[in-house]
């Protein structure tokens, strides 16, 4: 009988913590709060010795594009649903969000470049 474990084994499976006083706590958080990593990932990357681009503005625009797609997704089960008929003002406020989000887009480019 083949049964699955209730978790897969994980890809990385050792686990490590560590202490840090609050110069170093401050250091780190400051660090990685200017990127989209999470702690695991950006752990990773500074014992792996891999580069870690700051885009200024980057953190901002990602948290606005899930904003629109998450209204996107809900509008688009209100449409499926039945409870939405008309989309004009609701198509029209996500198009005027996704033109904000190309424009700091365009900015975030600028600043890279």
């Amino acid at each position: 009988m083949n049964i699955k474990a209730k978790h897969p084994e994980r890809k990385r499976k050792h686990h490590i913590s560590c202490y840090l006083d609050d110069k170093e706590y401050i250091a780190y958080r400051d660090k990685r709060s200017k990127t989209y990593y999470s702690q695991s990932e950006y752990i990773r990357k500074c014992v792996l010795d891999k580069k870690i681009t700051v885009i200024p503005g980057i953190r901002d625009l990602i948290v606005d594009l899930k904003r629109i797609g998450n209204n996107l997704n809900q509008l688009t089960y209100r449409v499926n649903a039945g409870e939405v008929t008309v989309l004009g003002d609701n198509l029209k406020e996500i198009k005027d969000n996704l033109t904000v989000a190309w424009d700091s887009l365009f900015e975030v480019i600028k600043k890279v470049k």
